[in-house]
């Protein structure tokens, strides 16, 4: 690597961006404009914001309580304590009850609604005071002494089924959805007057029946609680806009260079092509910080203004809550988005090197904001917490080592400091190798701009078969799957038998676009599906592989689950499932969801997919594609997780054997091992002598005793070595697949 060119790049770059005035705007001008601007129209749309009253008719006034009316005769609210807000905001009109109404009082009140004469109705049943549970008053007893007159339990029981109030609203209409709030507030403010009256005239303390008030002392500090609500928001904003800020530049130095023609200039140059995307990368890195600080200090500095200006004479905690960030928190955030930039930019520069045309490249930017906001909207969920499972998710697990530190929790933030560190850190490195890998392909960057045409390309496909697919179909196809299995599984019964469940995904939904791909767009389904023949070490190596790395792949999964526990109620759906299984007998088990699956999955994900990604020296890319694509076609968060792990190895085994043979020996035999001590464990049958050096019954059930894990690891690594020995054969095989 010689700096002098990356420096020599880089100064070339930033001359070229400064000069260009749609970067300068996106970049700085926009934020320093954009958030005042907007300051000030959100001033002036809150000077028009007010509450207007809501209209409600009352039907049987007549009815309600005397002992403790809620409206006089004119329709004023006369209770007492009620609040000043339903005084001014709720408008009664009293009606009569109709003596005769054809289809009932409902019916009679809906026609208020309709008409929008009203934005809600009350009616008010005849019996609403009997219904109320207590007869209010002490009836003089015809010896004397004053008694409280109460019906009996069961009658109460009958009576409160019901509560005698009927409120009637269409809740398609903003204003009945207030009227609804407005009015529940109101009767709950009289229900509690209500009851209190009761008690006392039982001769009951009131306080009865208030709840209990929990006296809360706050202990955090102001500061603190203000920099927490900014860094519910700031982060987000943050980092959406240094996405963007490296996104046009990327573009500009990718796309816009192919356009105008210097591109080949540079590529000319004595630079190599990993000098010549540091450069770039260095340049966008800076855009991309320059725009996420400027957007931030814009956003913070007019929020704080806006809000100001709105809580001036206003009671509450609004200035409060959102109050000047503090001079920390800006520190902590700027540590978050320095690696944060640098994988933006590699990502935005390795996409942008596959657009032909600036426009092209604008399509691209949306897809990748897709796939990035999820991952920067999971730590603004509440419940969602900083530990071992959340520090494992890219740019998740940064957000939220940030936030720990911004609260103060340093010991929590240290402890998972190296887990963010080390998958922010492959996360860059695997996008600046992409990044590298794009500039390093004739292909990506000499290809042609042009009108795309859906008849050319078909033809294209058709008449330029080749043995193997191409990476646009391997991943078409992946997607493909993956999309028909997720709308199958809301068209597949409940009742539907599970041999049949599995005929269909394994046959139907996974095998069968692969089948159908490789013959109508390949010369050679069986070279695109990888069916080669294997040499015999391999295979042997694959047989006793698939035994020994069993044990490693248990305790993964066991592992994933203590980092990512299986809610409640999945774990049910997965013991309904296991029921319906688990009542066959084990060969028709073994054959259905251990041979069916190693086979379909095998020819479709390290078959099909992989050998079609392998191409043009991308065995990187199939590895790491086809064990994503294999981890996302299993429906439980856990087993995906578990299952990409375990295509990454598989994979491995693909690229080293050269075909699909060995993967399906040894996904055969994993899926029978875990079925077949499931099955042992469910049936509670005891462990045959032969196994028991190897097997043992815990609370877990079956599991490998723990000598037999250690050793299984090491004997997993020497087996691997044996695969790195290729014979001439298969040699050639792989150098084939990979031209």
């Amino acid at each position: 690597m010689n700096w002098k060119h990356v420096h020599l790049i880089f100064k070339r770059e930033m001359l070229d961006q400064l000069r260009d005035r749609r970067t300068l705007f996106t970049i700085t001008v926009l934020p320093l404009l954009l958030y005042p601007l907007l300051g000030m129209l959100m001033m002036q749309v809150a000077q028009f914001h007010r509450e207007s009253p809501v209209r409600v008719y009352v039907l049987g006034h007549e009815n309600w309580p005397a002992s403790l009316p809620l409206l006089d005769d004119t329709g004023q609210i006369v209770l007492a304590n009620a609040m000043d807000e339903s005084r001014q905001l709720l408008e009664f009109t009293l009606l009569d009850c109709p003596d005769d109404t054809k289809g009932g009082i409902e019916q009679y009140a809906q026609k208020f609604l309709n008409a929008q004469q009203a934005d809600a109705v009350i009616i008010i049943d005849q019996r609403f005071t009997d219904r109320l549970g207590i007869v209010h008053a002490k009836e003089a007893h015809a010896d004397g002494e004053e008694q409280t007159h109460q019906p009996p339990v069961a009658q109460l029981a009958a009576l409160n089924a019901q509560s005698g109030i009927t409120l009637l609203t269409n809740m398609a209409r903003d204003q009945s959805m207030i009227a609804h709030t407005r009015l529940s507030r109101l009767i709950d403010q009289w229900w509690d007057q209500w009851r209190m009256q009761q008690l006392v005239i039982a001769g009951l303390p009131p306080v009865l029946s208030a709840p209990i008030q929990l006296q809360h002392l706050d202990t955090s500090v102001s500061t603190v609680r203000q920099a927490v609500r900014w860094t519910k928001i700031l982060p987000f904003v943050m980092l959406v806009w240094a996405l963007t800020g490296a996104f046009y530049p990327a573009i500009d130095l990718c796309a816009g260079e192919k356009e105008r023609g210097t591109l080949e200039t540079l590529l000319s140059s004595p630079a190599r092509r990993r000098e010549i995307v540091w450069g770039k990368l260095l340049t966008v890195n800076v855009f991309s910080i320059a725009s996420a600080l400027l957007n931030l200090l814009s956003m913070h500095l007019t929020t704080g203004m806006v809000v100001k200006g709105l809580s001036a004479g206003m009671p509450g905690g609004l200035s409060e809550s959102f109050g000047p960030m503090p001079i920390h928190t800006m520190g902590w955030l700027l540590l978050l988005l320095i690696p944060m930039s640098a994988f933006f930019s590699a990502l935005a520069l390795a996409v942008a090197a596959l657009a032909k045309s600036t426009k092209e490249g604008q399509y691209y930017l949306m897809p990748l904001l897709l796939v990035t906001l999820p991952l920067v909207g999971v730590p603004m969920i509440p419940s969602v917490q900083m530990n071992l499972g959340t520090s494992l998710i890219p740019v998740s697990g940064a957000i939220l080592l940030v936030r720990s530190l911004i609260e103060g929790r340093y010991a929590e933030a240290v402890s998972h400091l190296p887990v963010v560190f080390l998958i922010t850190g492959l996360c860059c490195a695997f996008a600046v190798r992409w990044a590298i890998r794009q500039f390093e392909s004739e292909s990506v960057m000499f290809q042609e701009a042009g009108r795309w045409d859906m008849r050319s390309w078909a033809r294209h496909l058709w008449r330029d078969r080749e043995a193997t697919a191409q990476p646009s179909v391997a991943l078409l196809c992946g997607a493909l799957i993956l999309v028909v299995r997720f709308f199958a599984q809301f068209f597949v019964s409940a009742d539907t038998s599970f041999i049949t469940q599995t005929l269909l995904v394994q046959l139907g939904i996974i095998l069968l676009p692969c089948i159908l791909m490789a013959c109508l767009l390949t010369r050679k389904p069986r070279w695109a599906l990888r069916i080669h023949r294997t040499q015999g070490s391999h295979l042997v190596a694959a047989m006793l592989i698939g035994f020994a790395l069993h044990p490693s792949y248990q305790v993964l999964g066991q592992a994933i689950v203590e980092v990512y526990p299986i809610s409640q109620d999945t774990l049910q759906v997965v013991k309904q499932f296991e029921g319906k299984i688990f009542e066959h007998k084990l060969w028709v088990i073994l054959g259905l969801l251990a041979v069916l699956p190693a086979v379909c999955e095998e020819l479709a994900f390290r078959g099909f997919i992989f050998g079609g990604l392998l191409r043009r020296q991308g065995v990187l890319r199939a590895v790491i594609v086809s064990s994503l694509l294999f981890g996302f076609a299993h429906a439980i968060l856990q087993q995906s997780i578990t299952a990409s792990v375990m295509g990454l190895l598989l994979g491995l085994i693909a690229w080293r054997t050269g075909g699909v043979l060995c993967t399906i020996v040894v996904h055969a035999i994993s899926n029978a091992l875990s079925l077949s001590l499931a099955w042992g464990s469910r049936n509670c049958t005891e462990i045959p002598d032969f196994l028991s050096w190897a097997v043992e019954s815990g609370p877990q059930g079956w599991t490998y005793v723990p000598h037999w894990q250690f050793t299984s690891v090491v004997l997993s690594i020497a087996l691997f070595l044996i695969l790195f020995q290729r014979s001439q054969k298969t040699e050639r095989v792989v150098l084939a697949e990979t031209a």
